[in-house]
């Protein structure tokens, strides 16, 4: 939270005070400029109205400041992009120190085959990534897990990513082997979309950007 912000929030008293104290705990947020003067105008206006209860303007500021909070989440992350997410990959190949991680590698791979060649070292790390924790027998543990896997693996391969293509045979033999369909682009959008949904606003941009992403696919 910068300086500003935090002054005029302060300063304004009564139930915004938590606020300040949230805002401040908040992971890489950062407002833009001219963000406290906005949300400010709107609570000064909200105290000229004398004639509402005390309890009436107390629910008004927590509303605003719960849209405050949301916009504050949202500037600090950005529009979910391909280079935004290129930003969050680590050293060894994922988007997120998160337990989720192998749950929402293929989202990832399959957003970077979309982008094509200015992602293409990114969609290796990427995949090499999702290779190293393929079983032995082609799968990744789970019938849910394995096929979004191999429809990323598909993707990549068709992006021109060749190191894909025996990895996506394997795991398609896999799927055949376990009697369990090959995944629709439809299939994942909506699955990236059930996952975003459960991850919701994070700080974790990896995590967030690589499902939003795959939902639009």
């Amino acid at each position: 939270m910068n300086d500003e912000l935090e002054r005029d929030l302060t300063a304004a008293g009564g139930g915004l005070l938590p606020f300040a104290e949230s805002l401040r705990r908040a992971p890489a947020a950062h407002a833009a400029p001219g963000f406290a003067e906005n949300v400010m105008a709107k609570v000064r206006r909200r105290k000229r109205l004398t004639w509402l209860r005390p309890v009436a303007f107390a629910a008004a500021a927590s509303a605003a400041a719960a849209v405050a909070l949301t916009a504050v989440v949202d500037t600090s992350a950005g529009k979910p992009s391909e280079e935004v997410l290129m930003a969050h990959q680590r050293a060894d190949g994922s988007f997120t120190a998160s337990s989720a991680s192998p749950h929402v590698q293929a989202f990832a791979v399959s957003a970077l085959a979309r982008k094509g060649k200015p992602a293409f070292h990114a969609l290796q790390l990427a995949v090499n990534a999702l290779i190293r924790s393929q079983g032995a027998d082609g799968g990744w543990g789970s019938a849910g897990l394995s096929a979004r896997n191999v429809a990323a693996l598909s993707a990549a391969n068709a992006a021109g990513l060749s190191l894909a293509r025996p990895a996506y045979l394997r795991g398609l033999r896999y799927l055949r082997t376990h009697g369990i369909a090959e995944m629709s682009a439809a299939d994942f959008s909506r699955e990236a979309k059930d996952a975003l949904a459960r991850i919701g606003t994070s700080p974790d941009v990896g995590l967030m950007h690589s499902a939003a992403l795959a939902s639009r696919l």
